[in-house]
């Protein structure tokens, strides 16, 4: 065999091996599922009962917690259309400097739209923004507000159905109300790793 064949025949070979495992880029529905750490920010809350107190007491500040989320969307190859919800928890923290020992939680139901940038490839980063409406629940009082986010992520295709992926979502809520106090500016993000399984 001539040594212009061998270069050939071998040539042939690495470009069959180093093509994309997953050339085509799949549609259909998803289920997914993520899990990690929350961070809810500090938020300055307004009181509605003392407005005498100096605002710099009226802070609440939250240990970081569990966050988690779980979605259903349909995936159109680049584009991805999820409906999710979105929790974040707060083990203790501090209100206004009193210690606080119960649980907090911050749930959001969001509809995303999502853009991956390799989407025919193994690994592929991705972002999305979402909307929705977000409920903070703390001390025993509560309230729902619109809101919005931000997510980026990688995930990695193991097989044609099944993606893991790394992801951080931010959500902001720009104005939340109790009887007894308001917080503008609300935000908490989620840092997770989770499945992607389309059927």
């Amino acid at each position: 065999m001539s040594l212009k064949k061998s270069l050939v025949k071998l040539s042939i070979g690495v470009s069959l091996i180093s093509s994309p495992i997953f050339a085509e880029e799949n549609s259909g529905f998803y289920v997914t599922g993520s899990v990690g750490l929350n961070k809810i920010s500090d938020l300055d809350r307004f009181s509605n009962t003392d407005v005498n107190v100096a605002r710099d007491k009226l802070k609440i500040q939250f240990d970081d917690g569990l966050g988690f989320d779980l979605g259903f969307g349909y995936d159109f190859g680049s584009t991805r259309i999820e409906g999710s919800w979105i929790r974040g928890q707060s083990p203790s923290g501090l209100d206004s400097r009193a210690v606080f020992k119960t649980d907090a939680s911050i749930d959001s139901l969001h509809l995303s739209g999502f853009y991956d940038l390799r989407s025919s490839k193994q690994w592929s980063p991705f972002v999305g923004l979402s909307v929705g409406s977000t409920r903070i629940e703390h001390v025993n009082k509560s309230d729902t507000g619109l809101s919005y986010g931000l997510a980026l992520g990688v995930s990695y295709k193991t097989t044609d159905q099944t993606e893991f992926f790394v992801k951080t979502t931010g959500i902001i809520t720009p104005e939340l109300k109790t009887s007894s106090w308001n917080v503008k500016e609300g935000s908490y993000a989620n840092g997770t790793i989770g499945v992607r399984y389309m059927f």
